[in-house]
């Protein structure tokens, strides 16, 4: 077996390996590869070990960026995107392994994002380890679908989504809005300082993605006016959820609430087995239990990271920010300033 960089002619037969196992996420796929490298505008080195046939035996998707401290290597950069080894056996996992180390070992910084589907074969090499909870939850129900979904509710959480169907709104998919989702995601993310999805990330759904197969907007409606609306992408035998919007004054009415119920529903009915919440904060105790009671259950992931330029101890976090747009570096609170 030889470790070698996937290449245009092996995208078919990359996709195929991915969908070999249950717990391959978006975040691997070509599509995901392709929408990232032009949205970020950086580099990519995803990696494959072949066998002598050239069939794939383990695949591991990095990219890179070169700033101020040097280049950083990411599997994946972008709002915690999942990556790590793909492998049908322990030999080609082993093998990529020790490729990624010496591939990565005079980079300033390099980490490693686990998937968390997949338990960690072994512990990494690291100098500062990062813990993340995935909150995940199961939708593959075969019978009383509409039912089991609710029933894995908090009561809570299923008097609101009711709360939202006594005030008559109305959910439906409707791939037209981008405007909306950008613009009322921009209102709601900024408004708590956070930093918002930029407008060429709606603006390149389309290019890299297939309405209806790959990804749906929901759009919660009131009298015919939208007030809420959830992008959600599918791959494999995951939905993740991943741009909620919802204008502000119509929060109590729990628009969102019932997004996700009928979402929910939809995925199951067409087969799909998780709901990916995505990752939260140990300190996030809100927006953990925000999506604890949706019926999500935890996965830790971790992020393993190198540090071999130490200048970057001595950086400051608008320095990274500026020099690694939206690249994981180093958890602030390891700097040294």
């Amino acid at each position: 077996m030889i470790v070698r960089s996937l290449q245009e002619r092996d995208y078919e037969k990359y996709e195929e390996f991915l969908l070999q196992f249950e717990e391959t996420l978006l975040y691997y796929s070509i599509k995901y590869k392709l929408f990232l490298e032009e949205l970020l505008g950086v580099e990519s080195n995803y990696l494959l070990v072949v066998d002598e046939s050239d069939n794939i035996q383990a695949v591991l998707p990095l990219m890179k960026k070169e700033g101020k401290f040097g280049v950083v290597v990411n599997s994946l950069p972008y709002y915690g995107s999942n990556g790590g080894i793909v492998s049908s056996n322990d030999k080609a996992y082993n093998l990529l392994l020790d490729y990624y180390y010496d591939l990565t070992k005079d980079v300033a910084g390099s980490t490693y994002i686990t998937n968390p589907l997949e338990r960690d074969k072994k512990e990494l090499e690291y100098d500062v380890l990062d813990r993340r909870i995935g909150q995940w939850t199961p939708i593959a129900y075969s019978e009383n679908i509409e039912e089991s979904v609710m029933l894995s509710y908090h009561s809570k959480t299923r008097n609101l989504v009711r709360k939202a169907m006594k005030l008559n709104i109305e959910v439906k998919v409707d791939n037209r809005k981008i405007d909306f989702l950008y613009e009322t995601h921009y209102e709601n993310i900024t408004s708590i300082g956070g930093k918002a999805k930029s407008r060429a990330f709606f603006e390149l759904l389309d290019k890299h993605f297939e309405q209806g197969k790959d990804y749906n907007i929901y759009v919660a409606l009131l009298d015919e006016k939208i007030i809420g609306a959830v992008l959600l992408f599918y791959y494999n035998t995951t939905v993740e959820y991943f741009t909620p919007a919802v204008i502000s004054k119509y929060r109590s009415y729990q628009p969102t609430s019932l997004i996700i119920y009928r979402a929910m529903v939809d995925a199951s009915k067409s087969g799909y087995s998780w709901w990916n919440w995505g990752g939260t904060w140990l300190s996030q105790d809100g927006v953990y239990h925000f999506k604890k009671r949706f019926g999500a259950i935890d996965k830790e992931y971790r992020y393993y990271t190198k540090i071999n330029n130490k200048e970057i101890y001595q950086s400051t976090p608008t320095e990274l920010l500026k020099e690694y747009d939206n690249f994981y570096v180093i958890p602030f609170e390891q700097l040294k300033r």
